[in-house]
């Protein structure tokens, strides 16, 4: 599996690297030509990413810094707008025509020959009543060709009344829709400029002046005006002025003046706000023009380009053209076969292309708001405005510009107005043929569509954000109408909005979503994966779209989609299909019901049962398709009772238990995600399941408990945040007994404080506890005051409790499912039921002990380790998860509130006043001690029976089935709390820091509207039923947590983040606690948004981690990681030759840190860079050859100033090192408490980010009085991505993490570092080792014990040695790459050599040389280099050794050596460069020491050269000169 990985990795690597050569090079034959490319630099650049190991943590999800809200914002860069808020349509038309066939107005003087044809009919042809009312006719005829289903009304040179009853009834027709106005002027004088209109009186004597004022009084809004006649700009100006003054009438607050009586309806009539913004003008001329006049044209020529641009278009066209010389004529123009609504003849062909040219030149030239408004709103305003930009190109020719409101840019010489030009001339050429020859002539498509796709596709070629949207896009809207072109456009259109959100955007607000939306309904087979990929785009962008979906029953077309036979289809292009059916469900319970009445729930069981197969047999490309089965499954169950009744008779939960042991975290974050949805949170209103009853949906929600509480531990952050959103809605759905666990710790609390176990029985009292050593009356070293304030705090919390708990206190064994024998034995009654991969349940049952398993559940404790897992998701390490576990607590209406105790009312370890129970709660800081789902504590070890109890023979469970069985093994803490009572002396532990293992103590509270804010004094005893009670002190995670010595004043510490609640007593979950979201659908869905299609693909991730807008590593450069390999490879070359005789050098390099003392240390592979950390976790990195900080940060990512409230961060750094150190490099850094945290960008300036984070061990419970935790240990192998730690509340297993799975997939019980035996005081695992090449680890315990462990076989210990019988102060494995070797050391300066291969018949292995390294002892560090032959020791006493693998000294340094440029201070901590030979130390003082390493026989010899990326191992040679970090 190690070798697949690094294949691939280094696959990947090696297309990068191509691909950027060709992005980067000439074009081939130019290259060719100059000879530019290196063919042999190339490949030598291919080899050597042949050896580049697979990287970690460098996925998307690989960042949890915290801030993802800010992120995702970032990411998406856009806030869609392209759905309109309100859609018009116009559903009334006015007709007013002017004309007095036969009398010229007065002010116009025709020209002759002059334009006659009004609406296409010569006046003059007939008898001017009967020409009056066929142009009236043809005029309604032409608008309702755009829309049919308006009410027409029409005046025919009408007088002031009629107009005014015509635009009243109108209005009252239209409602609250548009109305259209249409005023043609031809026979009437020009407007003037008080802006009046002109119509007749009665005997048509006189001219009337009618003003604009008074028919924006009738008309209302929304209204669209068209005004046909000369100087049509006056009124316009008119209109426009009118309405500012009705705008300011309105403000001054006095009524609108109105020019009459009449119907004023509809809301927006009256309302002069919107006088302008719900008004559209269309005029046909400027102020100061005429009409055109020429013959050659209609004498209502804008009205005919509005109702019949074909027409006029072939006309004006023909008349430019000389293709009226070859015998086209009008008449001929006017016999084009065909039917506009028919694409397939010429006239709909025609009639087709011009609306795509139009719209694309409007989409082009117009701001989007306003091409929204005009051409997507209504379907009359936009063919009206299609119309008006011919009516533009024509009139202007004739020095007439047409004028409209909202004003449009010049549109007249847009260069689409060719593509015109071209189309229309390729069809009249083909007119004569088809109309007047004798032999049928078949009609040749344009290619316009043909071309413009190609146009469309070489702009995808070149095309990007950042450059001019692509003109054809309107085309490609079009084309999709087209059965012959329809695949093409689909396919070009998927990659378009392939390239980003910003893409799909573009393409919604040109219009695609009907289009798309129409296309579900057909049934071709060749579109459908191209249409699942739109679709997929379009929802990822807006999920709005969901409600159109369902109500055109869209849903059928993916269910059919992804339960489809088809071949052809991808396991992604189902994915696809899975997210869109799962978006339909999202929060939409319509779409929910009518996609499980259509059968998704089966559907979606049936695909997961076949994918679930296939991955098992190492199919990897249905990842995508499993994890989008599962998010569908949850979004169709998620609150939904029938649906989710049918899911559990169809046993979903034991389906999709084997994937919470999945090797893919979002697999398992997917399971975790469906079992919460199969919750149900709903209000009582809502009635229980459909078909199950209260209890029995209960039970199965319980049983989906016992699956998920397994998870707390997961590897991913990404797992555990989404356990915390199923817990959150496990506290909702169970609020009665999630309360009552609430209600249990509050009594515990209350024992606790007063200094009695819970299971220490009545007679215990608070002055005789277990393990104390002297009275409780003697003064303590911290005061005479300090207990004294305990008991009154504890009596007060007993108070709480009885007043809460209905008076009850539980002083007995208050472990439920444990039964308690007059010996004192135990004896587990029950197991929590735990499902496991293979679907069965484990749960074996005592007949005499429940009625059923549910009920052993609840007896058990589930809901006590409910409610611990969630305090522990609260103070995970990682800041997502625990943001969303502290809101999981808020929902059930509990928060942590931090304690602090002033350090001078501490008791001291020593001190015989202070009861041993009560320094066990100060210094374990978790003095609740509710037991760890995960932990087998030594306590529970003696408390369970040898049959049931962890043996050190016993076999392990393999790496496959190792959660579910070590889960069984840890389910008998969920059955009942292990006993406090009868447990043996815990083994002496080494002194260790009191920030080490101290972790900052935490209590749950309740929030209600009375203690919110409130701080309770410890001193004070508050017998109301209101007092704030503590319901749990829980171990904070070093990340927020600080030392317990912190000076405040003896009081709980109110948590003053968010936090809202309500009553104890009232509802819990509440509208101001909602339930936190689904941080895996979230994450899921936003995958679907970013480029899915190479190669745009890897262009934009590279780009988008460049940017910061994702997470994960940021592409490295394939020549430099080439580059490093080959450095890498030659230095561990030179390492290795180093002869016998190497010293250290006098030329010793110091810095400053400006840290109080130093606990680790890391020297860059490649870079002159030293990482070190404080006492304190302070993480500084300097570069040693300039001595200046290139940054600093707190190892747990909070600031390291002191917060309000919570006292300074503190964390106790073991472990540092760097992964993918060939990449760009990772720091893991490991503390005390068992954390891990991986940082990115760490050696960059204020860039760090946290990549990942986890709890390696378990967190450390104070079980009993004798429990204490144990330093977590740690060893890493890179090469086979295996992470070993031991520690914590299970100190004698080593748990094995896998770093690529992001899971623990082995656990390792060390055999004789317990204390099973007494007379071996093994006291856990204090070090850890593994060999790099082989599968070998050495575990040493705290008495000195050492054993090899084969892991490839049985867990059971392949050799074993006991060098020491004290603790060991290191251990180092492999020194200088010798295979087989071991050197231990102890603080007593004493080295011993072993060799595993001697091994003797009784498995002891000997040790074959001991050397006293430091003849005073206090040795306080060692260390070895990893390729060369040297082994380093340090004292207390700043002596620094140096020594061979077989024992001989080659060196010494020490303090008083005049060489040093500054004294340095005791040494605890040495470090060798890995790849040089370069040896760091630090200590107790702000020092850190360089030492350069040569050989005596080449002392002379310098260093080699350093390149650019890497320092050489020669350092600042002016010693003289202390350096200090800038």
């Amino acid at each position: 599996m190690n070798e697949e990985r690094q294949r691939s990795g280094s696959s990947a690597s090696t297309t990068a690297l191509s691909h950027q050569l060709s992005l980067s090079a000439l074009p081939d034959e130019l290259a060719r030509r100059l000879d530019l490319v290196d063919q042999v630099k190339v490949s030598e650049l291919v080899e050597g990413l042949q050896l580049v190991p697979a990287g970690f943590f460098i996925e998307v999800r690989h960042d949890i810094q915290g801030d993802d809200e800010d992120k995702s914002t970032q990411s998406q860069g856009i806030v869609s707008k392209w759905r309109q808020k309100e859609r018009l349509k116009t559903t009334a038309v006015a007709l007013v025509l002017c004309l007095n066939i036969g009398v010229d107005p007065p002010d116009v003087i025709k020209i002759s020959p002059c334009a006659r044809l009004e609406c296409w009919v010569d006046p003059l042809s007939m008898q001017p009543p009967k020409a009056l009312d066929t142009i009236g006719k043809n005029l309604q005829a032409q608008y309702e060709r755009w829309q049919p289903r308006a009410k027409y009304k029409m005046h025919l040179d009408p007088t002031m009344d009629d107009v005014k009853k015509l635009a009243v009834s109108s209005r009252r027709a239209a409602k609250n829709e548009r109305v259209l106005f249409h005023y043609n002027g031809h026979g009437v004088p020009r407007p003037t400029v008080n802006g009046e209109i002109w119509v007749f009186n009665k005997s048509y004597t006189q001219y009337i002046p009618m003003s604009i004022y008074d028919l924006q009084a009738w008309l209302g809004t929304p209204c669209i005006f068209v005004f046909d006649c000369s100087a049509a700009g006056l009124i316009v100006n008119s209109f426009k002025a009118f309405a500012e003054q009705k705008t300011q009438e309105s403000e001054n607050g006095g009524p609108p003046r109105s020019g009459g009586s009449g119907y004023a309806g509809g809301p927006h009539n009256g309302s002069p706000e919107d006088g302008l913004s719900d008004c559209i003008l269309l005029a046909a001329c400027g102020a100061n023009e005429l009409l055109p006049q020429s013959p050659h044209v209609p004498a209502d020529v804008f009205t005919a380009c509005l109702t019949t641009p074909i027409k006029v278009a072939l006309r004006w066209f023909c008349s430019r053209s000389l293709m009226r010389q070859e015998g086209l004529t009008k008449e001929l123009i006017d016999r084009i076969p065909g039917k506009q609504t028919d694409r397939k003849t010429p006239l709909g062909e025609l009639n087709w292309i011009f609306t795509a040219i139009t719209d694309t030149i409007a989409w082009n030239m117009l701001p989007r708001s306003l091409f929204q408004r005009l051409f997507r709103q209504d379907l009359l305003v936009a063919s009206l405005f299609r119309n008006f930009l011919l009516a533009e190109r024509i009139m202007r020719a004739s020095a007439c510009c047409p004028i409209s409101y909202p004003r449009l840019p010049p549109t007249h010489h847009h260069p689409m107005w060719q593509a015109w030009d071209m189309a229309a001339e390729m069809c009249l050429l083909q007119l004569p043929d088809m109309l007047e020859s004798e032999v049928e002539v078949e009609f040749q498509p344009s290619p316009f569509f043909n071309e413009q796709l190609t146009a469309f596709e070489l702009w995808l070629e070149h095309g990007s954000d950042e450059k001019k949207p692509p003109e054809q896009l309107p085309i490609v809207l079009q084309v999709l109408l087209s059965q012959v072109h329809r695949l093409r456009a689909l396919v070009l259109l998927g990659r378009f909005l392939d390239m980003g959100r910003w893409a799909v955007d573009l393409a919604l607000s040109v219009g695609i979503f009907p289009y798309v939306l129409k296309l579900l309904q057909t049934t071709a087979p060749d579109l459908r994966q191209t249409l699942v990929f739109i679709w997929t785009k379009i929802l990822a962008l807006d999920k709005t779209c969901q409600v159109d979906l369902v109500k055109d029953s869209g849903q059928q077309y993916f269910i059919h989609y992804l339960d489809s036979n088809d071949s052809t289809s991808s396991t992604d292009s189902r994915a696809q299909a899975a997210f869109v059916l799962a978006v339909i469900c999202d929060g939409h319970p319509r779409g929910q019901s009518l996609a499980a009445g259509a059968g998704l729930l089966g559907v979606c069981l049936t695909h997961l049962r076949h994918s679930m197969a296939g991955l098992s047999g190492g199919a990897s490309g249905a990842l995508l398709l499993i994890k989008w089965l599962c998010l569908c499954l949850g979004k169709l169950c998620q609150d939904m009772p029938e649906v989710t009744t049918m899911a559990l008779r169809e046993r979903v939960p034991e389906q999709l238990a084997g994937l919470l042991t999945a090797s893919h975290p979002e697999l398992r974050a997917a399971a975790v995600f469906t079992l919460g949805a199969l919750v149900q949170v709903s209000d009582n209103e809502s009635g229980p399941l459909s078909g199950m009853s209260e209890q029995d949906r209960l039970a199965a929600e319980r049983a989906i408990a016992c699956q998920l509480l397994p998870v707390t531990y997961d590897g991913s952050p990404l797992v555990r945040a989404e356990l915390a959103a199923a817990l959150a809605r496990l506290a909702t759905g169970h609020v009665v007994l999630f309360k009552d666990a609430v209600h249990e710790q509050q009594r515990n609390a209350a024992q606790i404080l007063r200094g009695a176990s819970p299971g220490s029985g009545p007679e215990a009292g608070p002055g005789s506890a277990p393990g104390s050593t002297g009275p409780r009356s003697a003064p303590s070293a911290g005061g005479p005051s300090s207990v004294p304030a305990m008991e009154r705090a504890s009596s007060s919390l007993d108070e709480a409790s009885k007043s809460e708990g209905n008076g009850h206190v539980d002083t007995g064994v208050s472990s439920p499912g444990v039964q308690t024998s007059a010996t004192g034995t135990f004896s587990p009654l029950l197991s929590v039921s735990i499902a496991v991969a293979d679907g069965s349940i484990h749960s074996p049952l005592d007949a005499g002990s429940y009625a059923s398993a549910d009920a052993a559940r609840v007896g058990g404790g589930l809901y006590k380790h409910l409610l611990q897992a969630a305090c522990t998701l609260a103070t995970d390490p990682a800041p997502k998860v625990a943001r969303l576990g502290k809101a999981a607590l808020r929902v059930a209406d509990v928060e942590l509130a931090p304690v602090s105790i002033a350090a001078g009312q501490l008791p001291s370890a020593n001190s015989a006043s202070v009861p041993s129970r009560m320094h066990s709660m100060v210094s374990n800081s978790s003095f609740l001690g509710l037991p760890s789902s995960l932990s087998m504590s030594r306590a529970s070890s003696h408390a369970l029976p040898p049959s049931t109890s962890t043996h050190p023979s016993q076999p392990q469970p393999s790496a496959s089935k190792w959660r579910s069985l070590a889960w069984r093994t840890s389910s008998r803490s969920l059955a009942g709390s292990v006993s406090v009572c009868s447990s043996p002396a815990s083994p002496s532990l080494p002194n260790l820091p009191p920030d080490a293992l101290t972790r900052k103590p935490f209590v749950l509270r309740m929030v209600n509207g009375e203690n919110m804010g409130r701080a309770p004094s410890i001193d004070a005893a508050q017998p109301s039923s209101r007092t704030p009670s503590i319901t749990r002190m829980h171990s904070l995670h070093s990340s927020t947590s600080g030392p317990t010595t912190a000076a405040s004043s003896s009081q709980l510490q109110q948590h003053d983040e968010d936090s809202a609640g309500s009553s104890l007593h009232g509802p819990i979950h509440t509208a101001d606690t909602p339930l936190p979201p689904s941080p895996v659908y979230k994450d899921s869905c936003e995958h679907f948004s970013w480029p899915l299609l190479e190669p745009q693909a890897s262009l934009w991730r590279a780009e988008a981690t460049h940017q910061g807008w994702l997470g994960g590593c940021v592409p490295p450069d394939p020549t430099k990681m080439a580059s490093r390999m080959r450095e890498k490879e030659q230095s561990t070359q030179r390492c290795a030759q180093l002869g016998s005789g190497a010293r250290l050098k006098d030329n010793v390099h110091t810095i400053d840190s400006e840290a109080g003392s130093t606990v680790a240390l890391l020297l860059h592979p490649f870079r002159p860079l030293v990482t070190l950390v404080d006492g304190g976790g302070s993480v500084r990195v300097h570069n040693y050859r300039h001595s200046t900080v290139i940054n600093r940060f707190h190892v747990t990512g909070e600031a390291a100033a002191e917060r309000k409230g919570q006292g300074k961060v503190v964390a106790s750094v073991t472990f540092l090192h760097q992964l993918n150190e060939v990449q760009d490099g990772l720091l893991l850094a490991g503390t005390a408490d068992g954390a891990l945290r991986v940082w990115r960008n760490y050696a960059h300036k204020a860039e760090q980010r946290l990549a990942t984070a986890w709890q390696a061990v378990p967190v450390a419970q104070a079980h009993s009085s004798q429990y204490h935790p144990q330093q977590a240990v740690f060893a890493l192998n890179e090469a086979s991505g295996r992470l070993y730690a031991a520690g914590g509340a299970t100190p004698s297993t080593v748990h094995t993490w896998d770093m690529s799975q992001e899971c623990c997939t082995q656990q390792t019980h060390v055999s004789g570092s317990d204390d099973d035996d007494t007379s071996r005081d093994g006291g856990g695992v204090q070090h850890l080792a593994v060999a790099r090449q082989e599968p070998l680890m050495l575990a040493g315990c705290f008495n000195g014990l050492v054993q090899l462990y084969d892991l490839r076989q049985s867990q059971k210990a392949a050799a074993s040695v006991q060098p020491h019988r004290t603790p060991m102060l290191g251990m180092v494995l492999e020194p200088g790459g010798l295979s087989n070797q071991l050197v231990t050391g102890t603080s007593w300066g004493e080295l011993k050599f072993i060799d595993f291969r001697m091994v003797d018949s009784t498995g002891q292995t000997g040790v074959w040389k001991t050397v006293e390294a430091h003849s005073k002892g206090a040795m306080s560090a060692m260390t070895a280099h990893p390729y060369s032959p040297l082994l380093a020791t340090a004292t207390e006493t700043q002596v620094l050794k140096l020594w061979s693998p077989r024992g001989e000294q080659q060196g010494v340094i020490r303090a008083t050596a005049p060489f040093l440029a500054q004294r340095v201070g005791p040494v605890n901590c040495l470090e060798f460069h890995p790849y040089r030979l370069l040896l760091a130390s630090g200590g107790g003082d702000p020092i850190i020491a360089l030492y350069p390493i040569v050989s005596a026989s080449a002392e002379h010899t310098a260093a080699p050269a350093a390149s650019t990326d890497s320092p050489g191992c020669l350092l600042n040679t002016d010693s003289s000169r202390p350096s200090s970090a800038s």
